[in-house]
C-alpha cells in the first residue's frame, strides 16, 4: 500500500470511528433552553434563528443539538450591528452541516461544538464576517468569563468583552471538511480549530472548473489541529482574527487530499497559517496565495512539531501577477518530505518574488522519480522590462536529502535577478541520482540560473559533509541565450566533499556527478570556490567552471587539506576568456587517467593558469595537468611543492603522467615548478671513487691495522641550508670524522705498531691476542659521534701470530 492509499485509508477510519462513538444528527437544529434562543423552520431544511441574548455587539445563542441537512439552511436573524454571534452546541451530537449557513451585515460567526463538526460537500458560507469553527470546549473572554459548551450555566455568564482565547477539554475532536466550498468575503479570517483537520477535496471534477475548498480571498486562513487541554489565544486584527499557540503542549494532524484547496488569492494575497504535529498535502491538493494588486501578500506559515509533506502533486505557492511582492513561505519542522510535489515562490510581473525559508530541525528530502519531479523553487519570470527580481531560498537543518531528480533552486527567465540559495546543514548534504520529466533532464541537486537578462543568484552550501553521487550536479549557470550573469557557488564543508560516478540524461548520454559554475550565453559564469578538509573527485565525475558562449569563465578555487583525484576530472574550459583554477592542498593525489586541465577553444582565446601550491603532489597512470589553447598562446601552469612524484613537464601528452601547457603553432605557455631549493655539495667530504679494490682484499706481510678503510655514504653530516626550509630530521648536524683526524689517527697506529715490531717478543704463545669482532650496529654518543658497536667476543684459546687491531677512540668495540 502507497503512502497515498494509507493517507485515505487512515482518513476514512478516523471519520467512520468518528461517526461511530458520537451521535449524529443530521437534519434538525434545536435550542437547549439556556439562552432565549428561538428556532423556526416549515420544512425541517431551512431554520431561522431568533432572538439570543445581546450583550453589547455579542450575540449568544445556545444549541443542544446544530445540523444542517443536504441543501437546507441555517440563517441568523441578527441586528446589522451585532460584530460577534457566538453560538454552541452543548449535547451530545456532532455538526453536520451540508447546507448554507447566513447571517445579516458584517458580523462574525462563531460556532463550536466539542463534539466534532463536519462540513459536507454542499456546506457554504454566506456571512459578512470572519468564521470561526471549532471542538474546543469554553470561549474565553478578555475580562475573564467564559462561554462553556461543556458546562453550560443557567442563566450563563455573559460579557460585552471580547473573546480572547479557545479552550479545550480533555479530548480534542476532529474537523472534517468533504468536499466543501467555504468562502468568506475579501479580507475575512476563515479559521478550522480542532483535533485532527482532514480536508477533502472533490476529486471528481473535471479539470476546467475551479476547484472546492477553503477561500478567503485577501484575508487569513487559520487551521490549527491540537490536543486535548489546549489553550488557543484568537487576537482581534484588521482581517478578522489571528491565532496563537503559545498554551499548547501537544498537537494533531493536518490533511489535504483528493484536490483539497486552501487560498488567498486576492488584490493582496491574504495570510495562511497551519499548525500541527504533522501537516500533509497530497494528491494535486494545493495551498496558494496569489497578489494580484499593488500591496504586498502576507506571510504564509507553516509549522509541525514533526513533519510537514507533500506527496502526490501537493503543492504549496505563492506568486504575484501585480506591482505587489508575492507571499513569503515559511515552514518550521522537524522533517519536511517533499516526495513528488512542489514549494515554489515566484512573480510573473514587476512585483518582487516572495522568500522562501525552511528550519526543519532534523530534515529536508526531496524526492522525485522516473516520469515525476519534486522541487523547491524560488523564481522570476515575467515578460515585463521591469520585471520584479526573486525572493531568497534558505534552508536550516542537520540533513538535506536530494534524490532521484529533486533539486532546490532559484532562477530568473525574465530581466530580474534571481534570488540567493543558501544551505546550512549541520550533518550532511546528499544529492544523488537523475530524473526525465517530458523529455526535459532534471538532476538532483542545488541550482540558481539565468534564462534571460537577469542575473542568477548566489549559491551557498555550508556543511561537515557533501556528497554528489549517480549524475547529480550542484550548479550556477547562465544559460543559453541569456545575457545575464551566472551567481557564484561556494562550498564549505568542514570535513569532505566526495563527488562520485555518473548518471543518464534525457538523450540516454552519460553525464558526469558535477559541481559546476558555467554559462552558455554572452552573460559570465561564476566563481567556484571550494573549502574542505578532504575533496574526492572518482568515477568519471567532474568539478568544473565554464563558458561556452561569448562571456568570460569564472575561476576555480578550492582549499583542501587532501585532494585526490581517482579517474575524476577538475576543468576549466573557455571561449570567452579567463577561467584560472588555483588549487592549495597539503597532499595532492591524481590516479587513473585524472585531469587538472584548463582548455581556451575560442578565437583567439589565450589559454588559461593553473597554479597549484602542495606539500605532495602524485600523478599516477596517465593522469594529466595541462594548461592549452586552441589558437593563441597556451596557459601557464605554476607548481609549487615540496615532493613531486610520477609526472613530469613535456612537450605534449603521452600515454604517461604529463604537465603540458600547450598552444597553436607551438605557442606553448610557460611551467614552473618550485621546489626548495638543496645545494647536494654543501659540507660534503670528498669520498673514495673506489671503495672496494679487488686486487688488495688480502695485505701481504702487513699488519691487519694497515691498508683498511671503512666508508658509509648518507645524508647524516649534511648541514641545512639558510634558504632551504627546516625539517624535523635536519635541524641537528651530525658530525663526521674529518680527514685530518683520520690521518692523525692513523699517524698513532702505525708509531705503536712500529714499536711493537722492534720490541722482541719474549713468549708469543703465552699471550691471547684480541680478537676481532665484527660491528654489528652504530650509535651516537654525547658528543654527536658515531661509534660502532658489536657483541662482547667469545675468548677462545687459538693463538694469533699479528698483533691485535685497537679501534680508534672514537670507535669502540664492545
Amino acid at each position: 500500500m502507497n503512502k497515498h492509499n494509507y493517507l485515505l485509508s487512515i482518513a476514512g477510519l478516523m471519520h467512520l470511528c468518528f461517526l461511530a462513538k458520537t451521535n449524529v444528527t443530521q437534519a434538525q437544529i434545536a435550542s437547549d433552553g439556556t439562552l432565549s434562543t428561538q428556532v423556526q423552520t416549515t420544512n425541517n431544511l431551512d431554520f431561522n434563528i431568533n432572538n439570543g441574548n445581546r450583550i453589547g455587539g455579542n450575540l449568544f445563542h445556545s444549541f443542544r443539538e446544530f445540523s444542517v441537512p443536504t441543501g437546507g439552511s441555517a440563517y441568523f436573524a441578527n441586528d446589522l450591528d451585532v460584530k460577534n454571534i457566538i453560538s454552541r452546541v452543548t449535547g451530545t451530537s456532532i455538526s453536520n452541516i451540508d447546507g448554507l449557513l447566513r447571517t445579516n451585515g458584517s458580523a462574525n460567526l462563531f460556532l463550536i461544538n466539542p463534539n466534532g463538526i463536519i462540513f459536507g460537500a454542499n456546506a457554504k458560507l454566506n456571512i459578512g464576517g470572519s468564521f470561526v469553527a471549532s471542538t474546543a470546549s469554553h470561549l474565553l473572554f478578555a475580562d475573564g468569563t467564559q462561554f462553556s459548551a461543556t458546562n453550560p450555566q443557567t442563566p450563563p455568564l455573559l460579557t460585552v468583552s471580547v473573546p480572547i482565547g479557545l479552550q479545550f477539554g480533555q479530548t480534542a475532536k476532529p474537523i472534517q471538511i468533504e468536499g466543501s466550498n467555504l468562502q468568506v468575503l475579501p479580507g475575512r479570517t476563515l479559521a478550522m480549530l480542532g483535533g485532527d483537520v482532514l480536508i477533502k477535496g472533490d476529486g471528481q471534477k473535471p479539470p476546467e472548473q475551479p476547484i472546492d475548498g477553503l477561500i478567503a480571498p485577501e484575508g487569513r486562513i487559520e487551521l490549527g489541529s491540537v490536543a486535548g487541554n489546549s489553550l488557543v489565544s484568537l487576537t482581534p486584527i484588521a482581517e478578522g482574527w489571528s491565532l496563537g499557540y503559545e498554551g499548547v503542549q501537544n498537537f494533531q494532524d493536518i490533511r489535504l487530499f483528493q484536490a483539497a484547496l486552501i487560498s488567498t488569492d486576492g488584490e493582496s494575497s491574504g495570510a495562511i497559517q497551519l499548525r500541527g504535529r504533522r501537516i500533509a498535502i497530497a494528491d494535486n491538493s494545493r495551498v496558494r496565495g496569489v497578489t494580484l494588486g499593488e500591496k504586498p501578500g502576507q506571510p504564509v506559515a507553516l509549522e509541525a512539531s514533526e513533519s510537514v509533506e507533500l506527496s502526490n502533486f501537493g503543492f504549496l505557492t505563492t506568486l504575484t501577477a501585480g506591482t505587489g511582492s508575492a507571499s513569503d513561505i515559511t515552514i518550521e519542522t522537524k522533517r519536511l518530505i517533499v516526495e513528488v510535489g512542489v514549494i515554489e515562490t515566484s512573480t510573473a510581473s514587476s512585483g518582487r518574488g516572495g522568500s522562501l525559508t525552511v528550519n526543519a530541525s532534523e530534515s529536508v528530502e526531496v524526492l522525485a522519480r522516473s516520469g515525476f519531479f519534486a522541487s523547491l523553487s524560488v523564481r522570476t519570470f515575467s515578460l515585463e522590462k521591469n520585471a520584479g527580481d526573486a525572493g531568497t531560498l534558505q534552508i536550516s537543518t542537520r540533513r538535506l536529502i536530494l534524490r532521484d531528480g529533486g533539486h532546490i533552486s532559484t532562477s530568473t527567465l525574465s530581466e530580474g535577478n534571481g534570488g540567493i540559495l543558501r544551505i546550512d546543514a549541520s550533518e550532511f548534504v546528499e544529492a544523488s541520482g537523475r530524473s526525465v520529466v517530458n523529455r526535459i533532464d532534471f538532476p538532483s541537486g542545488l541550482l540558481t540560473q539565468s534564462r534571460n537578462a537577469g542575473n542568477g543568484g548566489n549559491l551557498i552550501v555550508n556543511t561537515p559533509r557533501l556528497v554528489v553521487q549517480g549524475g547529480a550536479s550542484i550548479s550556477v549557470a547562465s544559460l543559453d541565450g541569456s545575457a545575464g550573469q551566472a551567481g557564484r557557488l561556494n562550498i564549505n564543508a568542514s570535513d569532505s566533499i566526495t563527488v562520485t560516478g555518473t548518471g543518464f540524461n534525457a538523450k540516454g548520454e552519460v553525464v558526469p556527478s558535477s559541481l559546476l559554475a558555467e554559462s552558455q550565453g554572452s552573460g559570465s559564469a561564476g566563481d567556484l570556490r571550494i573549502n574542505t578538509r578532504t575533496f574526492t573527485i572518482r568515477d568519471r565525475a567532474e568539478v568544473s567552471v565554464s563558458n561556452t558562449g561569448s562571456g568570460t569563465t569564472g575561476d576555480l578555487q578550492i582549499t583542501a587539506n587532501n585532494l585526490l583525484l581517482d579517474q575524476g576530472k577538475l576543468a576549466a574550459e573557455t571561449t570567452g576568456g579567463q577561467g584560472n583554477i588555483n588549487l592549495h592542498s597539503d597532499n595532492l593525489i591524481l590516479r587513473r587517467g585524472s585531469q587538472i586541465t584548463t582548455n581556451a577553444t575560442g578565437t583567439n582565446i589565450t589559454g588559461s593558469n593553473i597554479t597549484i601550491n602542495t606539500d605532495v603532489l602524485a600523478a599516477l597512470e596517465n593522469s594529466d595537468i595541462s594548461a592549452n589553447s586552441r589558437d593563441a598562446r597556451g596557459g601557464n601552469v605554476t607548481i609549487n611543492s615540496s615532493a613531486i612524484f610520477g609526472t613530469q613537464l613535456r612537450d605534449e601528452n603521452t600515454p604517461f603522467s604529463d604537465i603540458t601547457a600547450t598552444g597553436a603553432n607551438s605557442q606553448s605557455g610557460t611551467v614552473q615548478i618550485n621546489t626548495p631549493d638543496v645545494d647536494p655539495s654543501s659540507g660534503l667530504i670528498e669520498l673514495p671513487v673506489n671503495l672496494v679494490d679487488f686486487t688488495r682484499l688480502i695485505a701481504q706481510g702487513c699488519l691487519a691495522n694497515q691498508g683498511n678503510s671503512f666508508t658509509i655514504t648518507g645524508r647524516g653530516g649534511l648541514p641545512p641550508l639558510p634558504n632551504e626550509p627546516l625539517r624535523a630530521n635536519n635541524t641537528v648536524s651530525v658530525n663526521w670524522v674529518t680527514g685530518d683526524a683520520i690521518a692523525q689517527r692513523s699517524a698513532s697506529r702505525n708509531r705503536s705498531s712500529s714499536e711493537t715490531i722492534s720490541t722482541p717478543i719474549q713468549n708469543p704463545k703465552s699471550e691471547i691476542p684480541n680478537q676481532i669482532v665484527e660491528a654489528t650496529g652504530w650509535i651516537i654518543n654525547n658528543k654527536g659521534q658515531m661509534e660502532l658497536i658489536a657483541s662482547a667476543p667469545t675468548p677462545t684459546s687459538n693463538d694469533f701470530w699479528f698483533a691485535p687491531l685497537s679501534c680508534p677512540e672514537t670507535v669502540e668495540a664492545r
